[in-house]
């Protein structure tokens, strides 16, 4: 893997940092490496975790211990996180989840197809907002603007980003 800072990666990063973002809590996913090694590079607090239903539980705690945490993960990860989810919302714990993979226009592969549905239908079945990242130029500000609103709000926020993204297309 090379060295060079990957733009998308950076910018996504970028955002997080204004909004303050002092922790990481991520399971590995291909889409999104490079954007784990942008927080590691930064100094975030980085916190690695087995399974994603576990990630939310532990960006929960960490608001709740005082920390502003984004979570990372495949977007088939929030199908075993609907049970804590819920309880984030209805204990208005905020998480932000920025998860790989949408219905939006740029899915390469037809085996994403699962992935795509559950992500959608978790948010929606939960009533937790979220977006779309729609290309790397715009993504540093639609970060920004999901943590803050997930902050003041006190509300889980999704962000579901297209791989085509994280390459820099748009």
């Amino acid at each position: 893997m090379s060295s060079a800072v990957d733009p998308a990666s950076a910018a996504l990063v970028r955002g997080a940092a204004r909004a303050k973002v002092d922790a990481c809590v991520y399971l590995p996913d291909s889409s999104l490496t490079r954007v784990l090694r942008e927080f590691q590079r930064t100094g975030v607090r980085c916190i690695p975790c087995a399974r994603e239903d576990e990630g939310v539980a532990i960006a929960a705690g960490l608001h709740l211990g005082g920390s502003v945490p984004v979570c990372l993960m495949e977007a088939s990860g929030l199908g075993y996180s609907g049970l804590i989810l819920a309880r984030a919302q209805v204990q208005r714990t905020p998480v932000v989840i920025v998860a790989s993979h949408s219905r939006g226009g740029g899915e390469a592969h037809d085996y994403h197809g699962a992935t795509i549905l559950v992500s959608e239908g978790i948010f929606s079945g939960l009533n937790i907002p979220y977006e779309i990242a729609r290309d790397a130029d715009t993504i540093e500000a639609q970060v920004y603007r999901v943590i803050q609103t997930a902050q003041s709000q006190l509300t889980s926020f999704g962000l579901l980003v297209p791989p085509y993204v994280m390459e820099g297309g748009a």
